[in-house]
């Protein structure tokens, strides 16, 4: 049990809900609950999915050059945030590559590859609403740890990628001494995952693509912050867009604590952070917001994710069983 990733993932979880909730005075929500805009949640329900094709999108423009049709890439793309939602480690991201090695139109882990590079051009935007957060709003030393360090992670990350792309050389040495010291029956197949994988990152070698990839990203999180601007309008707070930012940056960097999936917890935590203790708005309202707001987002993933795999006669073990690795 304590070697479990689900059991210290509820472990966190519980720790920052408890730390998030402990000051609220419940008898009090009800009265906020039901001052609840139904207008603002179905504009937040339209810009959570738009959202969700603006990414699909991106996904497709990464991948340039693979016939990879926009259904595809957007049922990978839902699945991979179900996934993330039920199962630990973020393993959506491993299952949605995985979901496109299954349909034959590239190989697994090149489609991984893709996801990477996904990811990095997200931490750019990420770090870019940080920037502008910490500008607008007096936050704590903690928090600007918190972006220092995920700044150094994606300087890792981008310098990971041009060794990859533009120093091949200098990289497959080292990979290729590792790889030998594997048992023989796995050589060939980690060394082919491996070249997959370097193509599914060779967006970067294209600047118009790459251009594109990073357009596609900053409208996404715009997306993503007007959801966030939305959200606070549902409840009739006055604040506006500064704060949906400084919302989205805390989030994103709570983002990177392991929890239990769907960051159950740190999510309520980073509202109440922002909400109350930032912007002293009572510790009910804040938890009001956290509470339903994530099981909105949370609901849009699950219910999207269950009819896709529906769809697609696909089972979760299916494709919880499916490896990045194996062969398209």
């Amino acid at each position: 049990m304590f070697r479990s990733k689900r059991f210290w993932g509820l472990v966190v979880s519980l720790v920052f809900l408890w730390l998030a909730l402990r000051r609220v005075e419940w008898q009090r929500l009800p009265p906020i609950l039901l001052t609840i805009d139904p207008r603002f949640v179905a504009a937040m329900l339209v810009s959570i999915i738009c959202e969700g094709l603006m990414r699909a999108w991106r996904w497709q423009v990464i991948l340039g050059g693979r016939p990879l049709p926009f259904r595809h890439s957007y049922t990978g793309l839902m699945l991979g945030y179900f996934f993330n939602n039920v199962l630990p480690a973020r393993a959506g991201e491993f299952i949605r590559a995985a979901y496109l090695g299954r349909q034959g139109i590239i190989r697994s882990s090149e489609a991984f590859g893709s996801v990477v590079l996904e990811r990095f051009v997200d931490g750019i935007a990420v770090l870019t609403l940080i920037l502008l957060a910490v500008q607008w709003f007096e936050v704590s030393p903690g928090i600007r740890q918190a972006g220092f360090s995920a700044l150094v992670f994606y300087a890792l990350v981008l310098g990971f990628i041009l060794l990859f792309q533009f120093r091949r050389h200098w990289v497959m040495p080292i990979t290729g001494f590792f790889i030998r010291l594997l048992p023989e029956r796995f050589r060939e197949r980690v060394t082919t995952a491996q070249e997959a994988f370097i193509r599914g990152l060779d967006s970067i070698r294209h600047p118009g693509r790459f251009l594109g990839v990073i357009a596609l990203t900053f409208l996404s999180w715009g997306i993503s912050t007007f959801t966030y601007y939305l959200s606070l309008k549902v409840f009739g707070l006055s604040q506006g867009w500064d704060v949906a930012l400084l919302l989205i940056s805390i989030l994103s960097l709570g983002a990177m604590i392991p929890s239990s999936p769907g960051m159950i917890g740190i999510y309520q935590w980073c509202c109440m952070l922002v909400l109350s203790d930032m912007l002293h708005l009572p510790p009910e309202v804040a938890a009001s917001h956290g509470l339903f707001t994530h099981f909105i987002s949370y609901s849009v993933v699950l219910v999207i994710g269950l009819g896709l795999l529906t769809l697609e006669n696909l089972s979760i073990n299916d494709l919880q069983n499916a490896a990045p690795l194996d062969p398209a």
